[in-house]
């Protein structure tokens, strides 16, 4: 047996438990929010990234131990509500996580973090803001389910985005 088929072999036996398990690893571990990115300039980048679209902008901030911002983010990743979304929005996504520099973000908009998160501010066609979640109702719809936040969402597109 070669080295490389030797190696091949312990892959294989290594990842044989997680080919047999009933269902696949649940993405939980895996981050939403950027913990090393600054808010401000992130917003700065997506809303110059809007204005070159044609796209209105959409900022999420939360936590990446938010159980109702990971529903929020599997409700938009997922096709083909993704694509439709992303015809409409460009994202950001803030990680106001306590201790970091960006929680001072929150209070630009008016959020008070204790009604939980996420939080989603909304702009308009002129990139200004047209509307902020600031009492919880983000983190009651996640816990309804992705369905949900997609309605949610959708009640916020417009008929004539670009293409």
């Amino acid at each position: 047996m070669t080295p490389t088929t030797r190696l091949a072999a312990v892959f294989l036996l290594a990842a044989a438990p997680l080919a047999l398990a009933a269902e696949p690893p649940a993405p939980e571990g895996l981050p939403i929010y950027d913990t090393t990115s600054v808010g401000a300039l992130a917003i700065d980048a997506a809303s110059k990234a809007a204005t070159e679209s044609g796209r209105r902008l959409l900022v999420n901030f939360g936590t990446n131990d938010c159980a109702p911002c990971r529903v929020v983010n599997d409700a938009i990743y997922e096709e083909p509500f993704l694509s439709a979304f992303f015809r409409q929005f460009i994202p950001v996504f803030v990680d106001v996580a306590p201790g970091s520099p960006n929680r001072a973000l929150l209070e630009r908009y008016g959020i008070d973090p204790a009604k939980g998160f996420p939080a989603l501010v909304l702009s308009d066609d002129s990139l200004k803001v047209a509307e902020v979640t600031k009492g919880g109702e983000v983190a009651a719809l996640g816990a309804k389910g992705k369905d949900e936040v997609r309605a949610w969402l959708l009640k916020r597109f417009k008929a004539d985005a670009p293409k």
